[in-house]
């Protein structure tokens, strides 16, 4: 996918048949089961587990892997309509499912035949929950620079640090921990970092506290311990020393998911300002009357259409196996900076009701903060995208892209 001489046929997306009768299956579960329940998950910031249990039989947790290790036999197309249907309605539902797909996206690619059997499968027919451990309090998007310290003593690894900010640490049953097995090199931090998967229960795997966060309430983050943490040889995922290479790989799936959150999201507040817009009168007319409302409604929609198309069109890269890391980036910034952008247009058109903690509005601005920020925030991707392009024109002196 080249940025100075494009080929047209990159651009192609397909839906099928299929695609569109999941789709409908979900919208119907998110219409009829989430919808009447989001608002008082977020209040309440406590999540509805058996919502979870049902999006489990529904297929969720597996969408996009064969049949044989308990998914659908989807692809990320899939996912991403299952999810823009989810976030529509609750961010931090979506956000539960979504966590788990940056444990299961590793294992189905990275890992060997008795992981997959092990740990993908119940993860994909929804069995189990997961989490990603990766983040430190001092190492966020820099994830090469961790300190979480992985020491090998016979056939095992003994694991000591702090994680922070761990989607589904509370609820997970298995964890996959990124951790340091030899020092960093000046050249090349990435090297030395491995991953493991550890099970709920096991030993120096310890739950800490809450961290209260602004948005995604219902699914708040958590810290986790690691306390002489001892995890068998087998547990490791890939190589040793290049659990680096798998973090970035799974993000580059893990983006789209999110692009497909931010466009859920910006379509809901679209929904949300024309509604009102139609039903709300002022000097006896209705809001949609009054050009300024009609323009701020045109950019909403402008901005839902082409978060949704661009982040079709990352999944669809995907699928086809060409370069999409450049695409999931520009379809997170897209996407999740739309949902900003329309939940500030729904409040301006909404006024009073649209900044009410009651109203889903201003749950849709307070979620889009932090789906711009996870998974690599929306800096870091444009970093990634420079990066990228600087590939494709040859560029490898100084000023280097750093």
């Amino acid at each position: 996918m080249s940025t100075l001489s494009p080929n047209s046929t990159e651009y192609n997306i397909k839906i099928s048949d299929e695609h569109e009768a999941f789709r409908k299956i979900v919208r119907e579960f998110a219409e009829k089961e989430l919808a009447p329940k989001a608002q008082k998950i977020d209040k309440e910031n406590r999540m509805d587990m058996d919502l979870v249990r049902k999006a489990a039989k529904l297929g969720l947790f597996g969408v996009p892997f064969p049949e044989e290790y308990g998914g659908g036999g989807g692809d990320d197309l899939s996912l991403v309509l299952a999810t823009e249907e989810i976030a529509r309605f609750s961010a931090a539902f979506s956000s539960v499912v979504g966590a788990n797909y940056l444990v299961s996206t590793p294992i189905a690619l990275f890992g060997n035949e008795e992981q997959k059997r092990r740990y993908l499968t119940p993860i994909a027919r929804g069995e189990k929950l997961a989490a990603h451990a990766m983040t430190e309090p001092g190492a966020g998007s820099d994830v090469a620079g961790i300190s979480t310290t992985a020491e090998k003593k016979g056939g095992k690894y003994v694991i000591n640090g702090k994680k922070m900010f761990i989607t589904n640490g509370d609820k997970a049953d298995i964890f996959l921990v990124f951790a340091r097995t030899s020092a960093a090199e000046t050249e090349k931090r990435h090297r030395g970092v491995t991953a493991f998967l550890v099970e709920k229960g096991t030993p120096g795997l310890n739950v800490g506290n809450v961290i209260d966060v602004i948005g995604l309430r219902g699914d708040q983050p958590v810290e986790i311990v690691l306390d002489n943490l001892e995890v068998p040889e087998e547990n490791i995922v890939g190589e040793v020393g290049r659990g680096v290479n798998v973090a970035l790989t799974t993000y580059d799936h893990g983006r789209i998911g999110v692009a497909a959150q931010g466009t859920g999201l910006a379509q809901a507040a679209l929904e949300a300002a024309l509604k009102y817009a139609t039903q709300r009168q002022t000097f006896g007319n209705y809001l949609l009357s009054y050009q300024q409302v009609q323009f701020k409604i045109a950019e909403m929609t402008i901005a839902v259409h082409t978060a949704r198309l661009l982040t079709y069109w990352g999944a669809t890269l995907t699928k086809t196996g060409k370069d999409f890391i450049k695409a999931s980036s520009i379809a997170k910034i897209v996407s999740t900076e739309a949902a900003e952008k329309n939940a500030h247009a729904a409040m301006m058109i909404m006024g009073a009701y649209g900044v009410s903690v009651d109203m889903q509005v201003e749950r849709i601005l307070r979620d889009s903060q932090i789906i711009k920020t996870y998974e690599g925030t929306n800096d870091i991707q444009r970093l990634t995208i420079m990066k990228e392009v600087a590939k494709e024109m040859g560029i490898t002196s100084k000023p280097q892209i750093v």
